[in-house]
């Protein structure tokens, strides 16, 4: 009977860690990896994501249609936003590489006013809740750079949500 109570308290105890554990990210925000601009050159995460403000880190692809309308909703509501609070919101492909070479007319065709980059390894799903299973994905850090939300998916008016949790 102890035995039977040990064994079910060492399962619950280490599930507990488990999700605990799954909730924030890994290693700390801003991390420390390399991120490519459109134009391909690389800048540090430490340099491209801020501290000091809430950040929004959306991550996307060229081929996902729920991503394109996600970020052209941010584009048709980030001024507006701008005006409301003070916070970046940051774009990250998370492509193949052989799908890279169109992130730089997409961005300039769609003309995103938040920074765009490609993150080439595809450490970040090691690193954030969820290992980036299913995209669109949205991660929202405050300004000390603890993670406050996090979102898979993406619906109209799913930017609305965002905002308020923003806020």
């Amino acid at each position: 009977m102890i035995l039977r109570f040990s064994l079910i308290a060492l399962l619950l105890f280490c599930t507990l860690k488990t999700y605990a554990q799954s909730e924030q990210p890994s290693s700390p925000y801003p991390f420390q990896l390399t991120l490519f601009r459109p134009d391909s050159s690389a800048v540090s995460s430490t340099r491209a994501l801020p501290l000091g403000k809430p950040v929004i880190l959306a991550f996307w692809l060229t081929t996902c249609m729920p991503c394109m309308a996600e970020l052209a909703a941010y584009t048709e509501r980030y001024a507006a936003w701008k005006q409301q609070k003070d916070f970046e919101l940051i774009a990250i492909s998370i492509d193949f590489p052989n799908r890279f070479r169109q992130i730089e007319p997409l961005v300039k065709e769609k003309k995103w006013p938040f920074p765009v980059f490609w993150e080439r390894e595809r450490t970040f799903k090691n690193i954030l809740p969820g290992g980036l299973n299913g995209l669109p994905q949205v991660f929202v850090f405050d300004a000390s750079g603890q993670l406050v939300y996090h979102h898979k998916g993406y619906y109209p008016g799913f930017e609305n949500e965002l905002f308020a949790q923003l806020k």
